[in-house]
């Protein structure tokens, strides 16, 4: 092994330096690994799915997508640690080096790995000994051992960092997946997708379509921290690998010898330049005293004369003119750009200005009475204007009821409602409140019979959308043929 060629710092670290040695290592060399990853990791998990998708039924071929992708991780943790033990010593391996290596990789251990999965997480100090020294049998375990007492105690702590930081990547692409779906994505659809693929659904645990929306997410996050996992593990191999057998040592000994050496052999040339330079002197004196005899002769002194040239003043260029008019030129030039910059400015202020008027005029707001000229038109994602609405609610309502569409009902009920009592009663709501936000507005503003129905709707309306409890089929119709807001929902 060249220990000169390592392109890292040898020295003993502790556990936490030793895994930032190899998340800045991951870092160092993130296209070469991710370029690997996906050319080796992201075709088995391909292939993986496709088969899954021939089972029958769909939620067990989901989850066993899931589980077999997860089981393969160690085997796909083959690939980077390869690259980075290559970039490591100074190799630059290229896609096609990692192809012709892949059979030898996944073939190392197959049955071991194949029962352990990704249980073993100690792996990231064992997978190196096994990968990159080849042992087998006792001297593998004595191996491992052996480097575990010595700065490798630190692997199964990344691993267990790693699997927490996976987790946390991935429940995170869910709430943006889920936050981006709620804000952009068209409500009735919505509503629809959750009828027919959740609600509908004769799943026993979750449905198909989450099932595969969780594992494109487990895979996408195990993608993004799963090189840094393997970095920090075959960083703590290299730490415990340099405590173990003395590199650091081993390296300040070659540097030593190296430095010996350049001094002896600067040592030689300069002896050498000292001879050489002795034995040129007594040649050079008499070169010298040659040299003077032949420059002493009359052929070589030295003639001068000096000849006077007229010059023509009336010759000019308009360089002549004067530093004088060129600054006052480009001063002009500079004043010009300067008032079209401000020209810019004032225009495109004033552009802003008229662009959001609406903020700065209070005509529309005394006109009214105090109340907000611009009228919200969705809740709490829900859209409630009144062109999203049907004409007559209760009897749309009453067709999606008995065509067994009730979440469809009970939404055109509370939407109707809210769109109803923000038009037609003035009642102030925001986009942003929840439900008990809107029935405290409501019973604030509408004391009528109309204010107990909206509370009776609204407690219906939570039980079934935070706990999938329907309403009773006569309590529906109550709600239905007692909807006191007419067809119109204002302007």
């Amino acid at each position: 092994m060249q220990l000169e060629k390592v392109t890292a710092e040898i020295r003993p670290r502790g556990r936490w330096e030793s895994i930032d040695l190899g998340c800045a290592l991951v870092r160092a060399n993130y296209g070469k690994v991710m370029s690997a990853w996906l050319l080796t990791a992201v075709p088995l998990w391909f292939i993986i799915v496709s088969l899954c998708q021939l089972i029958s039924n769909a939620e067990v071929g989901a989850w066993l997508a899931g589980v077999l992708c997860l089981w393969v991780v160690p085997f796909c943790d083959r690939i980077p640690l390869w690259v980075l033990s290559r970039r490591l010593f100074g190799d630059d391996p290229s896609c096609m080096d990692v192809l012709k290596s892949l059979p030898g990789l996944w073939s190392k251990r197959l049955l071991l790995t194949v029962l352990c999965g990704p249980l073993d997480l100690g792996r990231g100090l064992s997978q190196p000994v096994m990968q990159l020294e080849g042992l087998k049998g006792k001297a593998y375990k004595h191996r491992v051992r052996v480097l575990a007492r010595n700065g490798g105690e630190g692997a199964s702590q990344a691993s267990m960092i790693g699997l927490v930081l996976v987790l946390a990547t991935m429940f995170s692409m869910l709430f943006v997946f889920f936050t981006t779906v709620g804000l952009f994505g068209d409500e009735i659809l919505i509503e629809e997708f959750w009828v027919d693929h959740v609600l509908g659904s004769d799943a026993v645990f979750m449905p198909a379509p989450y099932v595969w929306i969780l594992v494109g997410l487990m895979l996408s996050a195990i993608t993004v921290i799963e090189p840094f996992c393997v970095g920090a593990g075959f960083a703590i191999y290299i730490n415990s690998r340099t405590v173990t057998e003395g590199w650091d040592i081993e390296l300040a000994f070659k540097r030593m010898s190296e430095r010996v050496n350049g001094m002896m052999q600067t040592a030689g040339k300069v002896l050498t330049l000292v001879i050489a330079a002795g034995l040129c002197i007594g040649e050079a004196c008499a070169s010298n005293e040659r040299l003077e005899r032949v420059m002493a002769d009359g052929d070589f002194e030295v003639h001068t004369e000096v000849i006077e040239v007229p010059v023509d003043r009336e010759r000019w260029s308009w360089w002549d003119i004067g530093d004088g008019w060129q600054l006052e030129g480009l001063g002009a030039i500079a004043n010009v750009i300067f008032y079209l910059i401000v020209a810019s400015l004032v225009a495109g202020l004033i552009w802003l200005i008229h662009s959001n008027r609406h903020i700065f005029s209070g005509a529309a707001i005394a006109q009214d009475g105090g109340r907000s000229s611009a009228r919200v038109r969705s809740v709490m994602g829900m859209v409630v204007s009144p062109e999203s609405l049907p004409d007559d609610i209760a009897k749309a309502a009453r067709e999606a009821w008995d065509t067994g569409e009730h979440h469809l009902a009970m939404s055109l009920l509370y939407r109707g409602s809210i769109s109803a009592l923000i038009h037609q009663d003035e009642v102030v709501i925001e986009s942003s409140d929840t439900e008990s936000d809107c029935l405290r507005a409501v019973l604030g503003h509408v004391a009528d019979a109309r204010g107990q129905y909206f509370s009776r709707l609204t407690q219906a309306w939570m039980r079934l959308a935070y706990g999938n409890m329907l309403p009773s089929d006569s309590a529906a119709d109550e709600m239905i043929g007692a909807w006191p807001f007419g067809k119109e929902q204002g302007s």
